[in-house]
């Protein structure tokens, strides 16, 4: 077991960067436009600023492994922590390409981590979310089911999130200033 100090970033931290990133992008984006420059230029910035900010803003996490009470991930921006003995949410989240994640939140961060977990973190988390139930989280059905725990009583199928809110009004930024650029360069 790795005993180093866990790195946990903040979500406002992670939004905030996002949020600079896809205003630079929107910026870069109206700019190449507006110059001319509409091809390919333009849509590999777009393309990979999307990119960066989806990674920024989902914290995906590869690599579990516990340390003490935290669940340390390998992200984009590093190695991530989420205290599993403070958790404070769960959401069950599927993508496109059919993997299943769950997000876990505590106070300060959330780490997404891929289904199934490798079999020396899922006790752990198996655990966390007993606990986390026993202090009265509504840990939503599937993930109750995904870790064999009894389900919890008016607990959610999936579990609430302001991801897509967030990304949403990102992607909207972006989109904006490709518009303008394209106004602009009229």
């Amino acid at each position: 077991m790795d005993e180093r100090r866990p790195r946990r970033i903040s979500r406002m931290v992670r939004y905030g960067t996002a949020t600079g990133l896809t205003l630079v992008v929107a910026v870069t984006v109206a700019f190449l436009v507006s110059v001319g420059t509409r091809s390919t230029i333009a849509l590999i910035v777009t393309t990979i600023g999307l990119l960066a900010i989806s990674l920024l803003i989902g914290n995906l996490g590869w690599r579990p492994r516990t340390n003490g009470p935290y669940l340390d991930v390998a992200t984009v921006i590093g190695r991530q922590s989420v205290d599993v003995a403070r958790l404070t949410a769960t959401r069950w989240e599927r993508s496109r390409g059919g993997a299943i994640w769950i997000r876990l939140h505590d106070d300060i961060t959330d780490v997404s981590i891929q289904i199934p977990v490798p079999h020396q973190v899922r006790p752990a988390i198996t655990q966390a979310l007993s606990d986390a139930i026993t202090r009265g989280v509504q840990v939503p059905q599937r993930i109750t089911n995904l870790f064999n725990l009894p389900p919890v009583p008016g607990a959610p199928r999936n579990g609430g999130s302001n991801l897509a809110v967030l990304a949403g009004v990102l992607v909207g930024v972006l989109v904006f200033g490709v518009v303008f650029g394209l106004i602009a360069s009229s």
